[in-house]
């Protein structure tokens, strides 16, 4: 056992044990309130010169120390002197410890005067307690009695507390010395006569049979046990970008702690959950800290027997444990009831059997045990499990999954038996876990000896995504099936390495495999913000490639690539040379995906009439004919039809192509698909002004871009949800959602979409330099369709209006008319005159008026529902309201209607409105009515559009 030291920090040797600061910050009390009540309650016993008690209980890291700080928060606001302290490891066995540190520096800085009160009896006594009051002493006072100790004690927070209130704050007095439990208790059972408030916490399986019957019996106290939070509660604290089934899984993984559920959700760094890392990953520092510091007061035999627990992790049983210990089972189990009490492990009720309190637990003693000591328990777990599974029928699967993690870290290169058994596990967790399966996937290839780096699967299928290429031999197999599992993880960086090395083995005769590895690649290297390389990938394989199949799903990837980040012009070829070596060959779904893009390249550079929308309407046909089983074969087929609708102002055409696109590529686990389809339908809705289904799905393209790993997606994502708040009129929602996204990633015709969408809504959060600016970012990247270039002067327009400069607004808006003149659809003519109807409001409220009419008028026609009700918003504020007031653009509002109108488009209640401003209810009311006749509209949600119509700031 001497050894033990050198493999396992013990508690002279760990920087935890000097008892690191509380962790993790926090931020408000969320499920708590009834809690801060209690504490508000007992604090104000205080003013009428009673003491006061609080006991606060509960598991681990469910919030206690939290607590305690909202007690001296709550104090101190209240003018109440607070004094705390805790048992701290570095102290040892130092008397009185949580005491000491909470009194003896305030009682070296009171002046002796303030101590008259104390008798030369308590003096000597609390002497031999608190330095502070020994020093200069003769010589070290003896020790007194327990009880003497108590007394004293409570004579002092007597004398302390006579000139104003006190708070006595201790914090885990389970590992307290039986000095302090036995003051506490006796404070307990004799509360100090005057205004003294102590308040503590403990875990109530850790914490002394003294302390706990002292809590029980003592009366008059405000015992908060605080239990898990409820999962409405937590999921306040998660990320609400993160997708819901992320979010759900994280609370069921934290039973509800929100210290566990802070460590779990601080394990994200912009992927999956923690709770689906590889094997035991690290958890974060300051929650390792913490365990390690509990984990250090075990005794020498109590940190081996620790250690192998968590090496062969839950459930435990007590003969396996001591194997992987080296120890006799006998001399285990007196080691099992120290950790158990230390609640480091639970007994598993009915069982034999016991497990960590929670694997993060686990987790945090894995990774501070010795390597070295670490690997050999490793195989010594690997052999007893070998052995307990060797010949047992049905149990090949079961006991590959349960022996890798361990064979993971002790096999060997040439080792093909655990190949093989790597790669089985993995197939078996791959859905549920697959960036587990691609960490064991790693591991295999690590061990797949050099001389079978070339060696090709036989049974490959065409596609990469197939069912059977994870179980082919050879390294290929490997690096492909470890592509697919790191693309499903949201590791697009990994996923794309791994195909790179799998194309530098493939050699250009593989037919079929080659063109989908390049294809899937370079949507990878896309997504990552890498198109260029993506278009040199894919044109560098089309030019070695003879194959008349493979020519066309390469033409179709050049295709796309051109059209999203490069040349659309170039794109129309592209796209049209696919399609008709896909029809020749009779590939639908290619033909229809290859359609979809020419029409989307034709409208982008400006060439929709040169024939070559003519098949768009006979693809959309045969989708539809489609089930969605076959369409999850090339799920961007729809989507790419959708867009080419969308961006010829056909929305709620376009809605039912981008719901096939979101459905199969879900099915399909293609991410990146789905979010772009949901952006697509963000804007088909919006245009159509369904904006409580827009926000639907806006949320759930920032799941589906969480899911990608990509933060190009993401920020296309982020400009979909701000546009919906925008022109939902939420302003709260709106501005935290400007200030949490940052700028837009601006790349290719995507990026300057979402830049347009950020740029509409810092416009309506009052930003016109920013919308400007934003507008200049994106520079002369390609409009997203016929109108969008309109739009764009429209927006420009609209924010020199709202920056003063009627002047520059009407040159956009002559710009906006120019640039419509050019097109022979009608939704480009519609916008602009929305346009020249917003500037001429400025001078002219008659013109203005019958301009946004006409403007209404048009846009209805042309199904764009969500600009014609804003014409029609300005058209009857200007008609009921006459010339514009003190601004352009702006309705004639009094300064308190401004504000109240501001604060309702904001979503403030009537009540809250007037606790904002000072004034009844009813003077709200008595506003809102004059608000909702001179803007014209019957309802909150009119004030909110006819603000953001007219470019009225609130108040």
């Amino acid at each position: 056992m001497s050894a033990l030291p050198r493999w396992y920090p013990a508690p002279g040797n760990t920087a935890a044990a000097a008892a690191p600061d509380r962790c993790r910050p926090t931020g408000p009390l969320i499920g708590r309130e009834a809690q801060h009540r209690e504490i508000e309650a007992a604090v104000s016993r205080l003013s009428k010169g009673r003491p006061a008690l609080i006991e606060i209980s509960g598991d681990p890291a469910m919030g206690k120390t939290a607590l305690l700080a909202e007690v001296t928060r709550v104090a101190r606001v209240a003018g109440i002197a607070a004094f705390t302290g805790r048992p701290h490891p570095a102290d040892g066995d130092l008397a009185f410890g949580a005491i000491v540190d909470a009194l003896d520096g305030p009682l070296s800085a009171t002046r002796s005067g303030r101590l008259e009160g104390l008798t030369a009896v308590h003096l000597d006594v609390l002497a031999a307690v608190f330095p502070s009051l020994a020093a200069g002493a003769g010589a070290p006072p003896e020790a007194t009695a327990p009880h003497r100790t108590g007394h004293a004690v409570r004579v002092l927070l007597e004398v302390l507390a006579s000139s104003r209130p006190i708070a006595l704050v201790l914090d885990d007095l389970h590992h307290a010395d039986a000095g302090t439990v036995d003051v506490v208790s006796r404070l307990m059972a004799t509360p100090p006569r005057a205004p003294v408030l102590l308040a503590f916490a403990h875990r109530p399986r850790q914490a002394s049979p003294r302390l706990r019957a002292a809590a029980d019996t003592a009366r008059e106290v405000t015992r908060l046990r605080l239990q898990p939070l409820a999962e409405s509660d937590a999921l306040t604290l998660v990320d609400e970008d993160l997708p819901a089934e992320w979010r759900r899984d994280l609370y069921r993984a934290s039973e509800g702690n929100p210290g566990y559920l802070g460590a779990l959700t601080d394990l994200l760094h912009g992927g999956p959950p923690g709770i689906d890392e590889a094997d035991i990953a690290p958890v974060p520092p300051w929650f390792a800290s913490l365990v390690t510091t509990e984990v250090a007061r075990l005794s020498a035999t109590g940190r081996l027997v620790v250690a192998a627990c968590s090496v062969l992790g839950d459930p435990l049983t007590v003969p396996l444990v001591a194997a992987v210990a080296e120890l006799d089972e006998q001399d285990a189990y007196p080691a099992i009831d120290e950790i158990a009490s230390h609640d480091l492990i639970r007994l598993v009720a009915g069982t034999g059997r016991f497990e960590f309190r929670h694997s993060l637990v686990r987790r945090a003693v894995y990774h501070d045990v010795s390597p070295g000591w670490r690997l050999g328990a490793h195989a010594r777990v690997a052999r007893l499990l070998t052995g307990r599974t060797s010949g047992v029928a049905g149990s090949a699967v079961e006991g590959a999954v349960e022996r890798a993690p361990h064979v993971t870290r002790i096999a060997t290169s040439r080792d093909l038996g655990a190949v093989a058994l790597l790669a089985a596990a993995a197939d078996d967790i791959e859905t549920a876990c697959p960036r587990r399966a691609a960490q064991w996937r790693r591991a295999a290839l690590d061990m797949l000896p050099g001389d079978l780096a070339s060696d090709l699967p036989g049974d490959l299928p065409g596609d990469l995504l197939g069912d059977d290429d994870e179980r082919a031999g050879g390294r290929v197999g490997l690096l492909l099936a470890l592509g697919r599992a790191c693309a499903s993880a949201g590791q697009p960086e990994q996923a794309s390495d791994a195909l790179a090395e799998a194309l530098r083995l493939l050699p250009p005769g593989v037919h079929g495999l080659r063109a989908a590895v390049v294809a899937e690649r370079a949507h990878l290297l896309h997504d990552l913000g890498r198109s260029g390389e993506a278009r040199v990938l894919v044109g560098a394989e089309l030019a070695h490639t003879r194959h008349e199949a493979d020519r066309a799903a390469l033409s179709y990837e050049q295709a796309w690539l051109e059209t999203v980040s490069g040349d659309p012009a170039t794109a129309c070829d592209d796209a049209a040379r696919a399609g008709r070596m896909a029809d020749r060959l009779d590939l639908r779904l290619l033909d229809c995906a290859a359609r979809g893009t020419l029409a989307v390249a034709a409208v982008l550079s400006g060439t929709p009439s040169a024939g070559r929308l003519d098949e768009l309407p006979r693809a959309a046909a045969v989708l539809g004919a489609l089930t969605d089983d076959e369409l999850a074969m090339r799920p961007d087929a729809p989507l790419w039809i959708g867009w080419a609708v969308l961006l010829l102002e056909r929305p709620h055409d376009a809605i039912q192509h981008l719901d096939r696109a979101v459905t199969v590529s879900r099915s399909a686990g293609r991410w990146a698909v789905e979010c772009h389809a949901l952006v697509a339908r963000v804007m088909a809705l919006c245009a159509g002004d369904r904006l409580t289904a827009a926000q639907e799905s806006a949320d759930e393209a920032a799941q589906a871009a969480w899911r990608s790993g990509s933060a190009t997606l993401r920020s296309y994502a982020q400009a979909a949800r701000c546009l919906v708040a925008a022109r939902m009129g939420d302003l709260d929602t709106l501005r935290r959602r400007l200030a949490a996204s940052g700028p837009p990633v601006v790349r290719g015709w995507p990026g300057a979409l979402a830049a347009e969408m950020v740029a509409e809504a810092r416009l309506a959060a009052g930003d016109p330099d920013g919308c400007r600016s934003l507008l200049e970012i994106a520079g002369e990247e390609r409009a997203a369709g016929p109108a969008a270039g309109v739009r764009r002067c429209g927006l420009l327009a609209r924010a020199a209006l709202d920056a003063g400069r009627p002047d520059v607004a009407g040159r956009w808006a002559a710009a906006a008319e120019a640039l419509a003149a050019r097109f022979e659809a009608p939704a480009p003519a519609a916008v602009a005159l929305l346009t020249r109807a917003q500037v001429l409001a400025a001078a002219d409220a008659t013109a203005g008026a019958k301009a946004a009419s006409d403007a209404a008028a048009a846009l209805d026609a042309a199904g764009l529902t969500w600009d014609a009700a804003r014409a029609r918003s300005v058209g009857e504020a200007l008609r009921r309201c006459g010339p514009p007031g003190d601004r352009p653009g702006a309705a004639p509002l009094t300064e308190r209607e401004r504000q109240i109108a501001g604060l309702v488009s904001e979503g403030l209640k009537n009540r809250e409105i007037a606790d904002r401003l000072y004034v009844t209810q009813k003077t709200v009311e008595m506003h809102l009515s004059r608000i909702f006749a001179k803007l014209g509209v019957s309802n909150r949600v009119g004030v909110a559009r006819a603000l953001y119509a007219t470019s009225v700031k609130p108040g």
